[in-house]
């Protein structure tokens, strides 16, 4: 590829975006807009920009209405850093779409249990129409959905109070979803104009994050709040569609935007080196036009495609050798260390981001497979273990790894803080009645140190399993097992366990979680919190790093939503593509093609893909085709 072909420009390019914006910002007379921001545009930076703007021109105002700007954001990341910027503005509502959507609707209890009575009688009428073989598998989730579902519906009325929490600890009768409180929010705010004027009246703007990955049902209701009031609310859009691999997210989100609103747009990348940039708009040059100028001033940056046959086994090999080949050609030794790794021994590698397409590919490379697989099987908890909000695991994550730490380092005080606001040893009710009972609050004390140093002696012989850690904690009673474990941990003393565990999936599923080391959730944890050397294509989203691996790989993923196979030509479209194609609906290229901008465009300085595939050559060929690489650029393995 030549030079030439590269777009660069001057980093000042985009400085007029702004100035666009800001017209739309008054009032008395708001404007939406839509800002089209790729990959490391300085698409936050312009966001907080617009509130400045509102609050440097209007934040009297505001507070003479009592009105305050909401921010929706993707994460609690993003939230937390968009609340930094703006230095705790209380004038600045900043939250994510889940917490938002609750405190819109947290209030009215009465529409909720209504809400929930129906959508529950209409799941019910749904399940008793259909049915399975007896014995099959999908007959016994039918019947346990019936049974949750008529158990849930026959204590709505006995529910005090609906809550939600956006972590996902929520528990008891009355706790809510994360699908139920974006579908009530969607359809309150569509049917019922008191919420829509409560809305109109706190804010005169709202400013949306990521918004092609905003849940399209909520968007679409937030759009018909713009349309009914348009000249007193304004919605501010920002995002790239090219970024949207979310399936609940608005497809076509440019297309659906109303001709009144603005729509600018930014050209820059001021993240990646000029190699990256442009490689990312070759991937994307067959869906839009928006190609991006990286800047003048950058990197000219490494790319490189490593192809490696799928029949290879000794994955965790081939990435460290990638590794240590990426260092060889950039000369940057942040890409492997250099003391030699023994046969076997699983090291991250310091300053290198891995990017795997798939959960599974992170546990067989952390090791927390047996911990993941086990539970990966209860397909309703699926979401609750990927985001980390399985409350059967919050033990483990919340609790025992954090104490466990603090105790290794010797941090008394970290530990005196999770015992005193996490174990009911010292919860207020318990210090209260103690209290009424002539007890000394030392001796509470004394007994939830005792209850720590007997937990924290199971590793004076090892490696503890998570069995003998739960069952510890729920004997002394240092924390709040939950039922899931309770279960298990009771059928392991019972004779029939056993058998109970063959019909009984969900028993079956925790018994061998607790099984795995306490070694796996620590690198669960470590995972699902962000501090891993893997992470998931999906879950970088917004996120950059100088050194940056895409792993990728059909057979050892086990998805279907995805296929690199199909991107690079390895394999043709099946005819449900092809279908979805003619309609202009999404195909799993369309969503895979989506997928791999966004794990290139995380990079800044420099990009290993590692691509399993059953035909190297077929792949090595199209990749050359397309112009994403040139021939040197790619490494047969």
């Amino acid at each position: 590829m030549l030079m030439a072909e590269r777009l660069v420009a001057g980093p000042e390019t985009d400085n007029l975006v702004d100035a666009s914006i800001a017209e739309c910002l008054s009032l008395e007379s708001p404007r939406s807009f839509f800002l089209y921001a790729g990959a490391g545009s300085g698409k936050t930076r312009s966001l907080v920009n617009a509130v400045e703007r509102l609050l440097v021109e209007s934040k009297r105002a505001l507070g003479i209405r009592g009105q305050s700007i909401a921010v929706i954001t993707y994460t609690n990341a993003a939230a937390d850093e968009i609340k930094r910027r703006l230095e705790f503005d209380p004038t600045v509502e900043v939250a994510t779409i889940h917490s938002y959507a609750w405190r819109l609707i947290g209030e009215f209890q009465v529409d909720i249990r209504e809400w929930l009575r129906a959508d529950i009688t209409r799941d019910l009428t749904v399940l008793h129409s259909k049915s399975s073989r007896a014995g099959t598998k999908a007959e016994t989730d039918r019947l346990y959905k019936i049974a949750r579902g008529e158990g849930r519906l026959a204590s709505l009325d006995a529910v005090d109070r609906f809550v939600y929490s956006p972590s996902g600890d929520s528990r008891g009768r009355g706790a809510l979803n994360h699908t139920e409180v974006i579908a009530m929010a969607a359809d309150f705010l569509s049917h019922k104009p008191v919420l829509q004027a409560i809305v109109v009246g706190r804010h005169p703007f709202i400013f949306i994050d990521e918004s092609q990955d905003t849940n399209k049902v909520f968007l679409e209701a937030l759009l018909s709040v713009e349309r009914a009031h348009s000249e007193k609310f304004g919605l501010g859009l920002f995002g790239d569609t090219m970024q949207r691999i979310y399936n609940d997210g608005m497809e076509n989100l440019e297309d659906v935007i109303p001709a009144a609103w603005a729509k600018p747009a930014k050209r820059m990348n001021h993240r990646s080196s000029q190699r990256v940039v442009e490689l990312v708009n070759r991937i994307r040059t067959d869906v839009d036009t928006h190609l991006q100028f990286a800047r003048d001033d950058s990197r000219v940056g490494t790319v490189r495609l490593f192809i490696v046959d799928s029949s290879s086994t000794e994955v965790g090999d081939i990435e460290d050798g990638v590794a240590r080949r990426m260092e060889a050609l950039t000369g940057d030794s942040a890409w492997s260390s250099s003391a030699p790794i023994a046969a076997g021994e699983r090291r991250p590698t310091a300053g290198v981001k891995k990017l795997i397409l798939e959960h599974h590919m992170a546990a067989k490379r952390l090791g927390f497979e047996q911990l993941f697989l086990a539970l990966y099987r209860l397909e309703r908890e699926r979401t609750a273990l990927l985001d980390g909000s399985l409350s059967g695991l919050q033990l483990f994550t919340r609790e025992v790894v954090p104490l466990r730490n603090a105790v290794l380092r010797g941090d008394r005080f970290e530990v005196a803080r999770i015992v005193r606001e996490r174990s009911p040893l010292l919860s207020k009710e318990r210090i209260k009645e103690c209290g009424e009972a002539g007890v000394d609050v030392a001796e509470l004390v004394a007994s939830a140190q005792t209850a720590v140093d007997q937990l924290m002696a199971l590793w004076s012989s090892g490696v503890p399993s998570l069995f003998q850690i739960a069952e510890a904690t729920a004997v002394s009673n240092l924390f709040v097992v939950g039922k899931d474990v309770s279960r298990a941990l009771h059928a392991a003393n019972e004779s029939s366990s056993d058998d109970l565990s063959e019909v009984d999936e969900d028993l079956s599923a925790w018994q061998q979680c607790l099984d795995a080391s306490y070694t796996e959730v620590v690198q669960y944890s470590e995972y699902i919190g962000g501090s891993s050397t893997f992470a998931t294509h999906q879950g970088v989203k917004g996120l950059e790093f100088p050194r940056v691996m895409v792993v990728i790989g059909d057979e050892e993923a086990r998805g279907f939503m995805f296929s690199y196979e199909k991107l690079f030509g390895a394999k043709v479209p099946t005819a449900a593509d092809k279908k979805n194609q003619l309609q202009n609906l999404d195909t799993s290229i369309d969503r895979t093609r989506r997928l791999f901008y966004v794990t290139c465009s995380r990079a800044e300085e420099s990009l290993a893909i590692v691509a399993y595939t059953r035909a190297p050559e077929t792949v090595r060929n199209f990749a050359i085709s397309r112009e994403w690489f040139s021939g040197d650029e790619i490494e047969m393995l």
